[in-house]
């Protein structure tokens, strides 16, 4: 006689999925990314308005700091660039003042970024010096805001030194002004106007503070300098009556020969008019304009700034910015050397001014390049956190892998007849619940897109499968032999 075996004893309750659970994990998957979705779009609605604030504050705003070169100590550069500097401070910004050589030294800053802005002295003579002036003029890292004022050439000779006329320089201690300065190329300049070699006179290169001392040591006869009139060195030099002012000899023919330069004079008394005026009498000069300028990747937000400070009456009167005053924008635009900075020719000529406001073309720019990095580093982020992943579902299968075979070994064991059935069954029950909750695991800890696609998690759970129906198999016949035995002894007994 046969025992009625009900298939459905192979199989625990525990095997069966808790109820809490999707009966289509492809829906449960959905759903999941769906909320995903949902909570990113949220996320992306309530700091997008965040971004643009801060995109927008920082375009239209004026940097937090900026660095000035000042030019030597003493001179009409470093008062200029104070007084700027005081102006932006009053405006909520930090000032660096860096003192500098001069006008060549300032280039150099404002290629490499290192300063802001800078004055320059515009001197066509560098041209002939072997500096590359025209490589300068056309670089594309520097752009000009505005003259600000005039800088005279002056020949200041001591007074007790006997130097009536430029020819009288000749063997004598002449300052020709720092190398990396605007002022030697013109003080060459000058001493090749006169027809006096470099060679022919006792050369040296002294910035303004030393100069006071020098002349006051009588260890030097005279210097050439490129100043304002209103540069403290000047005003002490020759306001003091220590040096006296030489006129340059056949001034036209040198502005005729060097068309950026041009004529200056030095009023008669402009320095004291008691006990004797200073100057004596008018001195005929040359002078150049000293130019603002600017790298081209400065803030637009300063440049027009700084444009509106030069150009304000008030600003020019204060600071006695005479030419400025009375020439305006005429004289603040005229012969750059450099290309005017958008900032600063929008101010200049207002009908360049676009619909569209450029500090929102700015903010445009500004917020594409913060989408593009938040873009890529979105992906970055993703990237990372995909790999992470992989390992960590590696890590998982391997542990569920371990699992099965441990399962795996345990059943092998069982076939070695040396147990009775009534220790196997109980034993071949545990196994199956254990390779039944493994199973669930594994279809909880990947999804759907996983369970189709990866091949590793495929041939894992097809494993569980067949494993659950190798132990299925042992489990009907090991109850089958329990009940033959049963059957077996109850015939003994009966007979």
């Amino acid at each position: 006689m046969t025992p009625d075996v009900n298939p459905s004893e192979g199989k625990s309750p525990e095997a069966e999925p808790p109820d809490a659970e999707p009966t289509d994990p492809l829906d449960h998957f959905l759903q999941r990314r769906r909320r995903q979705l949902q909570i990113a779009t949220a996320v992306a609605l309530v700091l997008l308005p965040v971004l643009i604030h801060v995109v927008y504050r920082s375009v239209t705003s004026l940097p937090s700091r900026v660095t000035l070169a000042t030019g030597p100590e003493g001179g009409r550069y470093e008062q200029f660039m104070l007084q700027l500097g005081r102006e932006l401070e009053q405006r909520g910004v930090t000032v660096t003042q860096r003192r500098t050589a001069g006008s060549l030294e300032h280039l150099e800053l404002l290629r490499s970024g290192q300063v802001d802005l800078a004055l320059y002295q515009a001197n066509p003579v560098q041209e002939s010096t072997g500096s590359d002036r025209q490589k300068n003029a056309g670089s594309n890292r520097v752009a000009f805001v505005a003259n600000v004022y005039s800088e005279v050439a002056h020949l200041l000779v001591r007074s007790d030194a006997g130097i009536s006329t430029p020819a009288d320089l000749a063997g004598r201690r002449v300052s020709l002004a720092p190398e990396e300065s605007g002022d030697h190329g013109m003080a060459r300049m000058l001493l090749d106007h006169f027809g006096i070699a470099t060679d022919d006179v006792k050369a040296e290169f002294i910035d303004y503070l030393e100069l006071e001392d020098r002349f006051e040591a009588r260890t030097l006869d005279a210097a050439f300098i490129v100043v304002g009139l209103d540069a403290p060195v000047l005003q002490s030099l020759v306001g003091s009556g220590r040096c006296r002012l030489l006129s340059i000899p056949h001034r036209d023919a040198l502005l005729r020969r060097q068309p950026l330069i041009a004529g200056g004079t030095v009023p008669s008394g402009y320095f004291g008019v008691s006990p004797s005026p200073r100057p004596g009498q008018q001195v005929e000069t040359v002078s150049v304009h000293a130019q603002l300028l600017t790298g081209q990747e400065v803030s637009g937000v300063l440049v027009k700034a700084v444009t509106e400070i030069v150009l304000d009456p008030g600003f020019q009167k204060t600071h006695r910015l005479g030419e400025l005053l009375a020439g305006q924008a005429e004289f603040a635009r005229q012969q750059p050397e450099f290309t005017i900075h958008p900032a600063a020719m929008r101010i200049y000529d207002p009908k360049l001014r676009t619909l569209i406001d450029p500090a929102l073309v700015d903010i445009t720019e500004g917020l594409r390049s913060l989408i593009a990095s938040l873009l890529i580093a979105g992906v970055v982020a993703w990237r990372w956190w995909k790999r992470r992943q992989e390992y960590n579902e590696a890590h998982r299968l391997e542990t569920h892998v371990e699992a099965l075979e441990e399962i795996e070994q345990r059943q092998l064991e069982l076939d070695s007849g040396r147990m009775t059935a009534e220790h196997d069954i109980p034993e071949l029950q545990r196994m199956l619940d254990q390779v039944t909750k493994l199973r669930w695991r594994a279809l909880e800890d990947f999804s759907v897109h996983e369970q189709m696609e990866d091949a590793a998690v495929r041939t894992f759970l097809n494993v569980c499968n067949a494993l659950s129906s190798k132990i299925n198999a042992k489990l009907s016949r090991a109850r089958l032999d329990l009940r033959f035995d049963e059957l077996v002894k109850r015939d003994r007994e009966s007979s």
